[in-house]
């Protein structure tokens, strides 16, 4: 498809099909590949090449100001989306009977094309349950003190390299008792475990799980929040939820403003290299004899003392299976510390390496059964970096 001039030759703007874009961006990552490939190539060691150095430099510089303005080229405001949901929230009025205010905010937030083309579907979801399952009735939020009209707000703001989209009401509020009690008949939790309220939440999302005990054209088949879920993985996003009984529910996604270049702290453990979204990483250090792992008397995990805080341990080589028998920890281990929904985790590791804007592919074939992984990142000296999922590697890693 051709590029299409706009008609009016007052805006200087012109239509170029997506494809075109992302056909570019490919370009771009290989390009930003081959350059680092030759920067660093084992020929060049021991030759004396003046002035090499500051042309090097100059070179990736200017090849990462390609990457940005290449990736703001697929970069569209979130508005086109928030427009539709618009429409749909008078046709969710007429379905509940009740009286919604929705209020945008935020529509002018950019976000990749990308995650735009599939960001509908599962904000309907969460628009669906707000309206069917949080909003009270007028009489009844009347009887509450509140506005006979429920309200939505629907809401995006970038945050660093991230952007977030809530949706909150001011409904009733998750029911802790109904989603802990359908947790435990699943198995999900113990009879007796009483988990936090993050950890709880989180439970929504499971295949199939509603609490809802009709099921109606709008929700309690228990599938939604599942396809939000999914969505997210597959967009390199995660999710938080908040609530509180009466005053209503917070979802907010995490999603990455571009999903073809990521900045990432490149590291080694053992003969593995890994690569870490830089967003994710709240402090890399080395551990002092305090802060050295304790086994606590809860299932045996291993935890680190940071800063008189104790947080789970992931261990790397237990949680790919390549030994039972880690190593225990020495003074002066290279500790990273990364957060997750549930919390910060810390991770030993052997080197860290670099920091860079790694280009990432996916991983196919049987590679994509890894678990707690995006994908594989080609570094500049032909080396390949698994990019870790730090959400799902703290939720399975802690052993």
């Amino acid at each position: 498809m051709s590029a299409v001039v706009e008609t009016s030759a007052d805006t200087g703007l012109m239509r170029v099909a997506s494809q075109k874009i992302s056909r570019l961006m490919d370009l771009v990552g290989e390009l930003s590949l081959s350059v680092s490939e030759t920067v660093q190539s084992a020929d060049l060691a021991g030759l004396d090449l003046t002035r090499f150095d500051a042309s090097a430099h100059r070179l990736a510089m200017i090849v990462r100001e390609v990457q940005d303005a290449a990736t703001e080229l697929r970069l569209v405001p979130v508005d086109d989306v928030f427009r539709r949901l618009r429409r749909m929230m008078r046709e969710l009025e007429r379905q509940t009977g009740k009286q919604i205010e929705m209020v945008i905010e935020g529509e002018d937030t950019a976000i990749d094309k990308l995650v735009s083309d599939r960001l509908y579907d599962p904000l309907l979801h969460v628009l669906r349950n707000s309206a069917d399952h949080g909003l009270e009735l007028a009489e009844e939020r009347l009887a509450n003190g509140k506005t006979a009209a429920g309200r939505i707000t629907l809401a995006a703001a970038q945050v660093g390299s991230e952007v977030h989209i809530t949706v909150t009401d001011d409904g009733r509020g998750l029911s802790r008792d109904r989603i802990l009690k359908k947790a435990r008949e699943r198995g999900l939790f113990g009879p007796d475990e009483e988990p936090e309220p993050a950890m709880l939440w989180k439970v929504i999302f499971e295949p199939g799980f509603s609490t809802a005990e009709d099921v109606t054209n709008l929700s309690g088949r228990g599938v939604g929040m599942d396809v939000l879920h999914t969505t997210m993985a597959s967009l390199r996003g995660r999710i938080g939820v908040d609530s509180t009984p009466g005053q209503g529910t917070k979802v907010t996604l995490h999603i990455p403003v571009s999903l073809a270049f990521l900045d990432c702290i490149i590291l080694r453990k053992g003969a593995r290299l890994y690569a870490i979204p830089i967003d994710m990483i709240s402090e890399i250090g080395k551990a002092t004899e305090g802060d050295l792992p304790a086994i606590s008397a809860d299932g045996g995990r291993e935890l680190f003392r940071l800063r008189g805080t104790y947080i789970p341990v992931c261990r790397l080589e237990r949680f790919y299976g390549e030994t039972t028998a880690a190593a225990a920890l020495a003074e002066g281990t290279v500790m990273v510390v990364f957060n997750t929904a549930a919390g910060p985790t810390a991770m030993p590791v052997d080197e860290i390496l670099d920091r860079q804007q790694v280009v990432m592919k996916p991983l196919a074939g049987r590679l994509a059964t890894l678990r707690a992984s995006w994908g594989f990142a080609i570094l500049g000296t032909g080396e390949v970096a698994l990019v870790l999922d730090c959400e799902r590697l703290g939720a399975g890693g802690a052993v």
